[in-house]
């Protein structure tokens, strides 16, 4: 038997009556400023499923959701937040997390990958077992076989095997070739149950340029043509729509909820839906309920929140894309964080400086492009446009007004408040959760922003916030 039991969103306690592992976990109801666990994932529930602790802690990939820094800090032994009396040495867990070959970059979103071996020995773990995608893994009696994701860094899927189980947990990856190839074969293995990811594909635009939702339908379709694709691949006895558990909830004044309702064109309960539609057996699960895997079937079962803990309709209604909520254009004034205390020009001074040796920087001196119009709503006053010319290492002042204004042809734009850049320039906000409070069409801020000294810096924070005064 196999037992699992959910922490929301990707987050998954896995039990094979030997083993205790952990997969992405996010154990905090907040993630950010910008996102929180939906449907809500309480702190005693985390308590009182992590009670006994955990022998391995597998992460799918780097991104936040699943490489959670004060997650990983509760699990550490020594922290102000114990599970228990007695918590399991972080020595004595295994981390399990995926590397390489993919070659060193400074830029690129998949940058955190190459630090996750530093930020789990920064906390205090010790026994760390990287992985190829495609690699096979044994962690006490259960046997983990990985698989790639077809994007740009290491991500992988796991299949976690026991003598009378067999689950996959695909948390975000996109389905790769290898993937289709090995459930192809004639010795292909049996699947009892199927964790597919349904956070679906964004519509393009909407929150980074805050551009109108359109052709809603082709957005959909495109959405449960990946999903469909997934569940043709892996035949699976039981599918568990997944990694679906979040929603957008901003702090401070600024109300973010269009954001639910304009990039989420599939949900859990449609995913269930198709699954019925193609005549496949599904689940929906929450926070705290349970799934167990025995004689080849997977069902839930008492945990501690019941089978219909749940109203799922309900709950994704929220997150449901509807075509007709307005996407309200970007407004440095109220869309913002922090507080100015340095100059515009001194912060874009710092902004290019930091582009050197950036994929960015280098693609404009090959192309002699890469020319930027940045507008900074100051503090106090109103907004002003500047040319950032990285070729040059230039920065012109252009007037009063949005970047969009200031356009002669051909260069990226951005628009941000000069607070929310101070605190993203002094480490005070992490890139990732700083969406909502900048619009562009371009990379400029991930090239910056995705460099490792930003990365320690939030690392090192993490740790004085767990340590606590």
């Amino acid at each position: 038997m196999m037992r699992l039991t959910s922490l929301g969103h990707a987050a998954v306690l896995v039990e094979t009556g030997t083993e205790r592992i952990l997969f992405d976990p996010w154990l905090t109801q907040r993630l950010d400023r910008f996102w929180e666990h939906h449907p809500a994932l309480g702190d005693d529930l985390v308590r009182e499923v992590l009670d006994e602790g955990v022998d391995h802690i597998v992460l799918s990939h780097h991104h936040f959701d699943h490489h959670h820094f004060p997650s990983l800090l509760r699990l550490v032994d020594g922290g102000d937040v114990d599970f228990d009396d007695s918590p399991r040495q972080s020595s004595a867990v295994t981390c399990v997390y995926p590397a390489g070959p993919v070659p060193p970059t400074l830029t690129a979103s998949g940058l955190g990958h190459q630090a996750i071996a530093w930020t789990l020995r920064r906390f205090g773990f010790e026994n760390l077992q990287p992985v190829t995608p495609g690699d096979t893994v044994t962690l006490g009696g259960a046997t983990l076989r990985t698989f790639p994701s077809a994007v740009s860094f290491p991500e992988m899927s796991v299949l976690v095997q026991t003598g009378e189980a067999a689950v996959m947990l695909c948390g975000d990856a996109l389905l790769h070739e290898d993937t289709v190839a090995a459930f192809r074969r004639a010795d292909a293995p049996r699947l009892d149950a199927a964790f597919v990811p349904a956070h679906s594909i964004s519509p393009p635009g909407v929150l980074t340029e805050r551009r109108p939702l359109t052709d809603p339908d082709a957005v959909r379709a495109r959405a449960v043509a990946t999903f469909d694709r997934y569940v043709d691949t892996l035949p699976a006895a039981v599918t568990v729509p997944s990694s679906f558990g979040w929603r957008i909830s901003g702090d401070g004044d600024r109300d973010y909820d269009w954001c639910n309702r304009t990039i989420f064109p599939f949900t859990p309960t449609q995913a269930l839906r198709r699954l019925e539609e193609r005549g496949r057996d599904g689940l929906l699960w929450g926070p705290g309920q349970v799934i167990e895997v025995k004689d080849g079937k997977a069902a839930l079962t008492d945990g501690p929140v019941p089978p219909g803990g749940y109203d799922f309709d309900e709950v994704y209604s929220a997150v449901t894309l509807d075509p007709d909520t307005p996407v309200p254009p970007f407004d440095g004034a109220v869309d913002r964080y922090g507080r100015q205390t340095r100059g515009a020009e001194d912060m874009l001074r710092e902004l290019l400086d930091r582009l050197i040796a950036t994929d960015y920087w280098y693609r404009a001196l090959d192309h002699g492009a890469g020319r930027h119009v940045v507008s900074l709503h100051e503090d106090g006053s109103g907004e002003t446009s500047y040319l950032l010319d990285p070729v040059a290492a230039r920065i012109t002042r252009l007037g009063p007004g949005p970047a969009r204004t200031h356009l002669a042809g051909g260069e990226g734009w951005t628009e941000i408040a000069a607070s929310t850049l101070e605190a993203m320039l002094d480490g005070d906000l992490l890139f990732g959760s700083s969406y909502g409070l900048w619009a562009s069409d371009g990379v400029l801020l991930s090239a910056v922003f995705h460099h490792p000294s930003f990365y320690t810096r939030h690392v090192e924070r993490a740790l004085r916030e767990a340590s606590g005064p």
